[in-house]
């Protein structure tokens, strides 16, 4: 260990040191990939989903992404270098928003100051050229349903419901006396049915105990056609 003790030595193992270091950095760098540009996977990912790419970055050398196609909300992660897609899943559908539409329970106010009965069912129907809310009444003695706009509140149409037809040989009270001898209570509502065969009644009753029945009751034969019981 003599050559310790050279005065050349020290200098000589610095630099050898450096210059493997050295050699290190710029192996790393010739070796080193520049990722692809932005707009390269964005294109890539659009042509080959025929989605619209909504938001990209770059995180640890993967691209993340987010695209929609059709309905379909998607994420996509790709190799930053090899541009290579990684995984694609669905993450969530796009919902149609419908602006200025009212709510059920605004429509439900305007409703009970022009009707006397209940809401008894009420849906939003987007399918025709305005939105409209379908709204079925219940316990009003006139009308048995009514479309009201869903923007403005205006009541669009109304079903008056009939309580009896031309040929019916079953009056109105012989066809609720029909009924409560089944159950005993409280007529909650009452409607006159056209059909080819000469119609029929429909007619909700409420008991003392709570149960609910609709009875279809024919209006020429007096017959109990169905019964119907709410839970």
């Amino acid at each position: 260990m003599h050559f310790l003790k050279k005065p050349w030595f020290i200098p000589s193992l610095l630099t050898l040191v450096l210059l493997t270091a050295g050699g290190f950095y710029i192996g790393s760098l010739i070796n080193k990939q520049e990722p692809i540009a932005v707009d390269v996977i964005r294109t890539q990912l659009e042509n080959m989903y025929g989605g619209t790419v909504d938001r990209i970055l770059i995180t640890n050398g993967v691209y993340q992404a987010e695209m929609t196609r059709g309905e379909a909300v998607y994420s996509a992660e790709v190799d930053a270098v090899t541009g290579s897609v990684l995984s694609l899943s669905q993450t969530g559908e796009l919902k149609e928003e419908i602006p200025n539409v009212l709510t059920e329970s605004k429509v439900r106010e305007i409703l009970a100051g022009k009707y006397s009965g209940e809401t008894e069912l009420i849906s939003l129907n987007t399918g025709s050229e305005d939105p409209i809310y379908e709204v079925k009444l219940s316990k009003d003695p006139k009308f048995s349903k009514v479309t009201v706009d869903a923007i403005t509140g205006k009541i669009i149409d109304e079903t008056v419901k009939e309580t009896t037809g031309e040929n019916a040989l079953i009056t109105k009270e012989q066809a609720i006396a029909i009924a409560q001898a089944q159950l005993k209570g409280e007529v909650d509502d009452f409607s006159y049915v056209k059909s080819n065969d000469g119609g029929y009644y429909l007619i909700e009753i409420e008991a003392a105990d709570e149960r609910e029945g609709t009875f279809q009751i024919h209006a020429i034969s007096g017959k109990i056609m169905s019964v119907t019981w709410d839970d």
